[in-house]
C-alpha cells in the first residue's frame, strides 16, 4: 500500500510505466488491492467493509494528490478503484478454480466449519 502512494505522487514526469493508460493501472493496483484484502481475512466474505476500506484508501490517495502541486483529484480514478475492485468481484470464480489461489477458500470454508 505504501508503495502504491509513493507512486501515485511521483511527479507525471517520472512516473514508471508512462506509456500505459493511468486508468489501466488504478483498475490493475485496486484489483490486486482487493486480493489481498481479502486473502488477509479468509474468515470473512468479501464484503462491504472491505470494499469500504479499499475506497477509503483510493480517496486518501486523491486528497493526497490534491496536496501536490503537480497531481489532481479525480473522480474518474476513483471510478477506476471501483472497477479494479468490482473486477476482482467478478472474477472470483475463476480465482477459487486456480489451484495456487484456492487455498484462500478453502481456508474459508475450514474456518466457517
Amino acid at each position: 500500500m505504501i508503495s502504491i502512494v509513493v507512486l501515485a505522487l511521483l511527479p507525471l514526469d517520472k512516473a514508471p510505466l508512462p506509456e500505459v493508460s493511468d486508468k489501466l493501472q488504478h483498475i490493475t493496483a485496486f484489483l490486486v488491492l482487493a486480493f489481498l484484502i481479502d486473502a488477509s481475512t479468509p474468515e470473512k466474505s468479501f464484503n462491504v467493509w472491505k470494499v469500504g476500506c479499499l475506497m477509503l484508501y483510493g480517496l486518501l490517495i486523491e486528497w493526497l494528490q490534491l496536496q501536490t502541486d503537480y497531481r489532481f483529484f479525480s473522480l474518474a480514478d476513483l471510478f477506476a478503484d471501483l472497477a479494479g475492485i468490482a473486477l476482482y468481484i467478478f472474477t472470483i470464480p475463476v480465482w477459487k478454480r486456480l489451484p495456487p489461489l484456492s487455498w484462500r477458500w478453502s481456508l474459508s470454508q475450514e474456518l466457517n466449519t
